[in-house]
């Protein structure tokens, strides 16, 4: 993704301290393929010449780094129009638990914005290991309580991610990339994949296929139950717009079969 040169209609830019960082910001749909429609977009930091979010964290000093996040989600939240289906915006248990008063402060962006709470899904993101996992925890009930919702990224690998995913509660779950890439080539991760889809089946959170990158991949996936993609097959990062439904081709829209428990249930479908 190309780097812009200033803040644009879905960029923007954040100072810590003497220092300022500006980004662009890439949406990339996730599919509910047995229903067809674009569940939500997840917002990704785009740097200089089109370097990912970890490029554009990478040059935040570690202190700085909760604030950055605040500010850049306040950037992306800002700059999205009305548009239809849910944002995922992605946070750190750093900085949801270093930064005074982020929910209120998230809350007071949104009721200035024509994003309703509901459609906000705070993606916790990997990357730093979770210490208080009940201070998270009370910080998402405080979310919660706003009407935002919670993803977890990166569950099913660690002990820690599947003990978050019992601790937190999360609506959403998204599968580790390392467990989907090349799935189709691996028979030991696939009784592995099943048994995470149904477990978080039964606890009625519906579960993502992150990275999905070959029809391959995607139809071994779908075998084994999972119905909710996001990945460069399903459709790459389109910088500073949302890519509607119509211009997702999937190699077969109904090749994943319907889960006995509806993925997201109450979320706003693009038509």
């Amino acid at each position: 993704m190309r780097q812009e040169d200033g803040p644009s209609e879905h960029g923007g830019e954040a100072r810590q301290g003497s220092a300022q960082h500006r980004f662009a910001v890439a949406f990339q749909p996730i599919v509910d393929v047995p229903l067809g429609r674009v569940l939500a977009h997840e917002a990704l930091l785009r740097g200089r010449g089109g370097s990912t979010a970890h490029g554009v964290l990478g040059r935040v000093a570690a202190a700085d780094r909760p604030a950055f996040e605040m500010d850049s989600a306040a950037a992306i939240i800002t700059a999205l129009g009305a548009g239809e289906g849910d944002l995922h915006v992605n946070l750190s248990p750093g900085a949801l638990l270093r930064t005074p008063r982020i929910i209120p402060r998230l809350a007071g962006l949104l009721a200035a914005s024509p994003l309703a709470p509901s459609r906000l899904v705070i993606e916790v993101t990997e990357g730093e290991r979770v210490r208080d996992a009940e201070a998270l925890g009370a910080v998402m009930a405080e979310a919660r309580a706003c009407g935002f919702r919670l993803a977890l990224d990166h569950f099913g690998t660690g002990n820690e991610g599947l003990g978050l995913l019992g601790e937190l509660g999360p609506d959403l779950g998204k599968l580790d990339g390392t467990l989907v890439r090349g799935i189709d080539r691996h028979r030991t991760r696939r009784p592995i994949v099943s048994r995470l889809l149904d477990a978080a089946g039964r606890l009625g959170i519906p579960a993502v296929a992150v990275g999905v990158e070959t029809e391959a991949e995607f139809f071994c996936l779908a075998s084994l139950g999972g119905t909710l993609f996001q990945g460069f097959l399903v459709c790459p990062p389109a910088t500073g717009r949302l890519v509607p439904m119509q211009e997702i081709v999937l190699p077969a829209r109904h090749a994943a079969r319907a889960r006995a428990v509806p993925p997201h249930a109450g979320s706003t479908p693009i038509v």
